[in-house]
């Protein structure tokens, strides 16, 4: 055999290997693909309608909603082993019930098999008083304070009718102390197993707002933003706001 001829075949083994080893990596690449999550904004399982319908609290009195905006931050999802495999980057989301904005999208997420979704209602302290831009914060929206620095995490407004008062419902809740981290379990399982149709549906329930562990009555809270009312009105949203979260 000459050596030619040896060197040549040296070179196409060597190119097989690599092809063989090139087919191989490839095919062991975890699927890495989107999650959609959805919500919708309820009141006592009816999709909420602003300014054109009238609701009632736990407490017995009557509100209409104009505007309903709040931020859903540094959002995880949780696999059935009980670990945060997935874990957003420059996680800031803004649903705004007035101009439909009620979905985004969980990028390049690993093949697995979630269970829980985790996430802040709020925007945490390192970014609440930065004048900096990540996902959907901004600086000069309505969302921010005009007298303090920070974010409003939640903003509810609209009218009410109490027993003995009635008038402007406005409840901008912010401060610190009421960003809260909620972690919800799925429905049913979110198995990750092709590259489409990965969704998440959240529902809330605007009247969890107002319900547990804090009943609150329009006639004694109507307004809040810093402060104790606006603490009773976190503590509710962190247990009573998210009522369902399926998946598919």
């Amino acid at each position: 055999m000459t050596r030619f001829y040896k060197i040549t075949l040296y070179i196409v083994a060597a190119a097989y290997s690599l092809l063989l080893s090139g087919c191989s990596s490839e095919s062991d690449e975890p699927l890495m693909t989107d999650v959609e999550i959805s919500i919708t904004n309820e009141v006592n399982g009816q999709p909420l309608v602003l300014l054109d319908k009238t609701y009632t609290n736990p407490s017995g009195d009557t509100y209409v909603v104009h505007d309903l905006k709040y931020f859903m931050s540094n959002v995880k999802l949780i696999n059935s082993r009980g670990e945060a495999t997935y874990i957003e980057p420059d996680s800031y989301h803004l649903i705004d019930e007035q101009i439909g904005k009620r979905a985004f999208t969980l990028k390049n997420v690993k093949a697995d098999t979630y269970t829980k979704l985790e996430f802040g209602l709020g925007v945490d302290a390192a970014r609440n008083h930065s004048t900096d831009q990540y996902g959907d914060l901004d600086p000069s929206s309505t969302m921010v304070w005009d007298w303090d620095t920070g974010y409003k995490f939640l903003s509810l407004v609209g009218t009410y009718v109490a027993n003995t008062k009635e008038g402007g419902l406005v409840f901008h809740i912010g401060g610190d102390t009421n960003y809260k981290t909620i972690t919800v379990d799925l429905q049913q399982p979110l198995k990750i197993q092709s590259s489409s149709g990965n969704r998440i549906q959240i529902v809330t329930d605007l009247n969890g707002l107002f319900l547990e562990p804090n009943p609150i009555d329009f006639d004694e809270i109507n307004t809040a933003m810093t402060g104790p009312a606006a603490a009773k009105i976190a503590e509710n949203y962190s247990t009573g706001f998210f009522k369902q979260v399926t998946a598919n």
